[in-house]
């Protein structure tokens, strides 16, 4: 009875059933992804390219399961695929521009990416942060600030992460000053990666006191962090009388 009324909603209004079931696998697999159930959004993204060849998404969603998997040539292969068919979407190639920023080595191909994400969507931040970490990664601070500024200027939201991401850049230059300066409005505004590098900072400056104090902060905002470890060995060694840079 189910078949025969489906057939007969086909009929009528000429809907793709298998391509709407399709989407619906995709959108799926999506939300799997972001809960970390990641063989069961790969599960829906085969099956939603068996139901239909229209179901391009699924590809962008597999090439997302194959960098978590660290699966790099497969991830690779499914964002191109995914690009030759839908030819306008940023997303892709901004995806792979920071996929290998993570990897050694691939900074050349991740500033191409990101280039080629911006020129689709030249009025978005996160390409504008792609393009700025590319170029602070081949040492192109300046081009890399210039993209930074940008983002603190006018993304509001990605503000706080962009002043991470250059106050970092400003202290591996050794301008423990400037970076201080840069991370200190994204350490008000409630950021636990700028706590980490303020405290970083003051420990090069020997100023315990503060990196105590910006310790605390970071913990107090990231108790589980990635640096949280570290950020607690540091702080007993300071509270200690010691110097963690002895």
């Amino acid at each position: 009875m189910i078949a025969c009324f489906l057939a007969a909603v086909v009929f009528l209004t000429g809907m793709d059933v298998d391509r709407i079931t399709a989407d619906l696998h995709v959108e799926t697999g999506m939300a799997y992804i972001e809960q970390g159930l990641v063989n069961e959004a790969f599960g829906e993204f085969t099956t939603a390219l068996e139901l239909s060849e229209y179901a391009v998404e699924a590809h962008l969603g597999l090439a997302r399961i194959a960098v978590i998997n660290c699966s790099w040539d497969n991830a690779v292969s499914e964002y191109e695929t995914y690009m030759n068919l839908k030819r306008n979407d940023f997303r892709a190639p901004l995806e792979l521009s920071e996929m290998f920023l993570s990897l050694r080595g691939r900074a050349v191909d991740a500033l191409d990416y990101a280039e080629a994400a911006l020129a689709l969507a030249p009025l978005n931040s996160r390409c504008w942060m792609a393009v700025a970490a590319a170029q602070g990664s081949l040492g192109n601070t300046d081009e890399a600030i210039r993209w930074y500024t940008r983002v603190i200027i006018e993304d509001e939201l990605l503000a706080g992460e962009a002043r991470v991401k250059m106050g970092s850049l400003v202290f591996q230059q050794g301008d423990l000053s400037g970076a201080r300066e840069i991370l200190l409005p994204a350490a008000s505004g409630g950021v636990p990666e700028a706590h980490h590098l303020l405290a970083l900072i003051y420990m090069e400056q020997n100023d315990d006191l503060r990196a105590m104090d910006s310790i605390n902060r970071y913990l107090y905002l990231e108790p589980n962090g990635l640096w949280a470890d570290s950020a607690r060995a540091c702080l007993e060694e300071l509270s200690s009388g010691g110097s963690p840079n002895n």
